[in-house]
Order: C-alpha cells, then sequence, then structure tokens
C-alpha cells in the first residue's frame, strides 16, 4: 500500500474510534414512506354547511383564538370537501373555548456528556441542553341549527421536547446520535424534525393548535392524516422487512419481522418488536373494519410495550405508545357511540326529570350511575360547558341524556358547581339523572 493509501485507511479508522460507542447499530439509511392515519368520524353531520367559532377564557390569546378557528375549518373541509363554510345560517355550529393556553420560558440545564476522541479516550465535556414546553387546553361543542348537540369534549394536548446546544432533539434517547439504530421515514415534505432546533414561540402554538385540530376534526369527519415515523434497521430479515414496508407491503412486512429471529440481546431485539409493532399500527389504519383496525392496533400497543420493557432507556419508544393510545381511545369511543341508544325525547326526559326531583337524593358522597371510567360526566365538565357559553337547556339535555355520570352533589360538591357558575336549573338536573338508573345499553 502506498504513503496515500495508508493515510487514508489510518483517517478512516480514527474517524471509526470516533463514533460514540452504541450496543448495535441498525444503519443510518433513510427511506420516504409514511403512515397514512385514517380515522372514521365519531358522528355524521345533519348537513353539509358549517361554522367555527373560538373564545378564549385567557387574556392575550387573541391569535391562539384566530389561529385555531382557520386551522380547524381548514382541516374539516380538506378531510370532508362535500362541507361547505357558511356564516349566516349554517346546519352545523363548532364552537371551541380556549379554557388554557402556557408556553413558559424554556428551561436551560447543564450536564456532562461522554465524548470519544479520535484517540479512543473517552471523556467528559459540559453541554447545554434547553426544555422547550407549551401546553393546550380547548373544550368545543358540536350543535345543529335546532339547538341538539351531536357532539362535545374537551381536548388538551402538550409539548415537552429537550435540544442540545447544537439544536439536536435529545428527548428520545440515542436519536440524533451518530450511528443511531434508528433511521427516518420522511413523508413529501422530506423534513427532519430531529434537525430543525428548537421551535420558536410561534412554532410551538402552531404545533400546540395542529395537534388540538387533528383531535377535534377526529370526532367530527373521517380523517386520513400522514404520520412521520421511524423504522430500526439491523440487517437481514429486518431489512427485507424494511424494504416491504417502504413499498407499502404492510402485511409482508409484518410477517417479516414476526418470523425473524430474535436478537440474542433484548435490548437489541427490542428494535425488532418496535418494528413490529409499527407494521401493525399501519395496519391498523389501513383496515376498513372498526374491530380489525382495533385488534391491530391493541397489538401494536402491545409490541411498543415489550420494546419499552426491553430496553426503557430508549425514550423514542414512547412516543408511539401515546400515538397508539390516542387511536385506540377514538375507536372505543366510536364503539360507545354506534352502540349507544338514541337519546330520549326531550319532552320526556323533562318529565322524567319533574319525576324524579321529588326523590330523595343521597348528598354524602359523588353519585355514580353507569359505566364509570373515562367517558362518565363529571362536574368539572359542567363546568366546563357553562364557561364555553353553553346554554342551561343544552346543558340539562346533555346532563339526563349521558350514558353514565359521577357527579359530586355533596354540600361541597354543589358549593363547587355554584362557584363555577352551574345554574340551579343544571343542578336540579344533575341530581334527577343520578338518581335514575343508567340508560339500557350501557
Amino acid at each position: 500500500m502506498n504513503v496515500r493509501g495508508v493515510m487514508i485507511a489510518a483517517a478512516l479508522a480514527a474517524a471509526a474510534m470516533a463514533l460514540p460507542v452504541q450496543a448495535q447499530s441498525f444503519g443510518m439509511a433513510k427511506t420516504k414512506v409514511v403512515l397514512q392515519r385514517k380515522l372514521p368520524a365519531l358522528v355524521k353531520l345533519p348537513g353539509k354547511t358549517i361554522r367555527v367559532r373560538v373564545t378564549s377564557a385567557h387574556q392575550n390569546t387573541d391569535v391562539v383564538s384566530t389561529d385555531l378557528q382557520s386551522q380547524l375549518t381548514t382541516e374539516l373541509l380538506k378531510n370532508d370537501p362535500t362541507l361547505q363554510e357558511e356564516e349566516n345560517n349554517p346546519a352545523v355550529t363548532i364552537s371551541c373555548q380556549i379554557t388554557s393556553y402556557a408556553h413558559p420560558q424554556p428551561i436551560v440545564t447543564q450536564r456532562n456528556v461522554p465524548t470519544t476522541s479520535m484517540t479512543g479516550k473517552t471523556t467528559t465535556q459540559a453541554q447545554n441542553f434547553t426544555r422547550i414546553t407549551g401546553s393546550l387546553s380547548v373544550a368545543f361543542q358540536v350543535k345543529t341549527s335546532s339547538g341538539r348537540v351531536v357532539a362535545s369534549d374537551n381536548v388538551s394536548v402538550n409539548y415537552d421536547q429537550e435540544f442540545n446546544a447544537a439544536g439536536d432533539n435529545t428527548s428520545h434517547g440515542v436519536l440524533g446520535a451518530m450511528g443511531s439504530e434508528f433511521h427516518r421515514l420522511k413523508g413529501s415534505s422530506g423534513t427532519d424534525a430531529q434537525s430543525n432546533g428548537p421551535p420558536t414561540e410561534p412554532e410551538l402554538r402552531a404545533t400546540l393548535l395542529t395537534m388540538a385540530v387533528h383531535q377535534m376534526a377526529a370526532q367530527i369527519v373521517n380523517t386520513n392524516e400522514s404520520i412521520e415515523v421511524f423504522l430500526a434497521k439491523k440487517g437481514g430479515a429486518i431489512d427485507q422487512g424494511d424494504k416491504q414496508a417502504e413499498a407499502g407491503l404492510w402485511q409482508r412486512a409484518l410477517e417479516t419481522f414476526e418470523t425473524a429471529k430474535p436478537l440474542p440481546k433484548l435490548e437489541d431485539d427490542a428494535y425488532r418488536l418496535y418494528d413490529i409493532g409499527v407494521a401493525d399500527e399501519a395496519l391498523g389504519y389501513q383496515a376498513e373494519d372498526p374491530k380489525a383496525a382495533m385488534k391491530y392496533l391493541d397489538d401494536a400497543a402491545i409490541n411498543y410495550g415489550k420494546a419499552v420493557d426491553d430496553k426503557p432507556s430508549e425514550k423514542y419508544f414512547l412516543e408511539p405508545q401515546k400515538r397508539i393510545e390516542t387511536a385506540i381511545a377514538h375507536y372505543r369511543k366510536l364503539e360507545e357511540e354506534q352502540n349507544a341508544p338514541p337519546p330520549a325525547p326531550v319532552v320526556a326526559a323533562a318529565t322524567t326529570t319533574k319525576r324524579a326531583s321529588t326523590k330523595s337524593v343521597s348528598t354524602a358522597r359523588p353519585s355514580t350511575h353507569g359505566t364509570v371510567g373515562a367517558h362518565a360526566l363529571t362536574d368539572g365538565q359542567v363546568i366546563a360547558m357553562v364557561k364555553n357559553g353553553i346554554d342551561d337547556d343544552t346543558i340539562a339535555t346533555t346532563v339526563r341524556n349521558a350514558k353514565a355520570v359521577n357527579f359530586d352533589l355533596s354540600s361541597a360538591g354543589q358549593k363547587q358547581l355554584t362557584a363555577g357558575g352551574v345554574s340551579p336549573t343544571v343542578v336540579s338536573a344533575m341530581k334527577a339523572r343520578a338518581a335514575q338508573p343508567a340508560p339500557k345499553g350501557n
């Protein structure tokens, strides 16, 4: 070998020595593939004209309110091209109230980070890390022109990411480091969120609004969202499965990942399990039948969970779990809506309320009827409806038709309701509903 060759070989060897030491590497190749997240609407709108109205309970949120109104309108019209915006007499009005919005100042901390020199010597060096946080909560209601409420919910989204001095996102374990076990699956935009640096305040606001808008729109119309994900690489069968996934052959990719020989070390095999979870998730979004979709999404959650158990230090495994939980909750709510009995006529409900109000209602503890869980109507939700400007008749009807309630009608509870602006009419409806058995079908 000539002198030039020796110098090149030495340089390559030194560069290899400078790479961070990792248990194993799946490579750094990148492909342009996304998951198409399709979610069916939870309600059927009674018309094709809509109007979005946004208010806020906080000061200095005018920009947030304006942007939310614009983005939600755009998202609804994009996902359902048959809808039209109508200001004067729409078939449906979507009323939103921003109940909280926070974007604290960035938190800067300093930590010692191990680095390896070209000679192979490992030392520690102090580096600054910047943590960016933000949150947004929105209460929304979908009401027909006749005043009937067809959907209502409270949506909360959060942002919490950390960046190093170079602007790399360090919130996901080994991601962002050279030789990472992941390669980015990009969408049409071709952008890589890991190298964009910490978001500015307007960018953080836009991110929170986008997350909230997607959650609200998914309840109102059928949605189709492109989601960028990661796949792990390790050569052999796993790389073969990655290629099948890249071609959109997710069923074949799933079979390849599942039949691949497990890697000897659990922390290495965690990435194969993670890939199985990605394939399950993709198939769940492609499924036309809600039950089949739930089966795939449940399997994805299980495999993501196994990956976390085998390598808890890989923080990125947590993000897919949160994404899956949102999708599973959506399908469960869809199942509840489909199995729920039709609302009782308002006149009949009013008669029942008057009769029930003469009964003795225990106020020693919270009154619970129906299947208590995430969807049981609570005092806090009633107060939120009041603060959102919803009229007493509509709130009372919502209370009477609730599939499950978990009210605190003790003296202290009623004082909190009154302090929250809840009228005696609504409190009476809450007492009447608490005194009734759960509606049939629950």
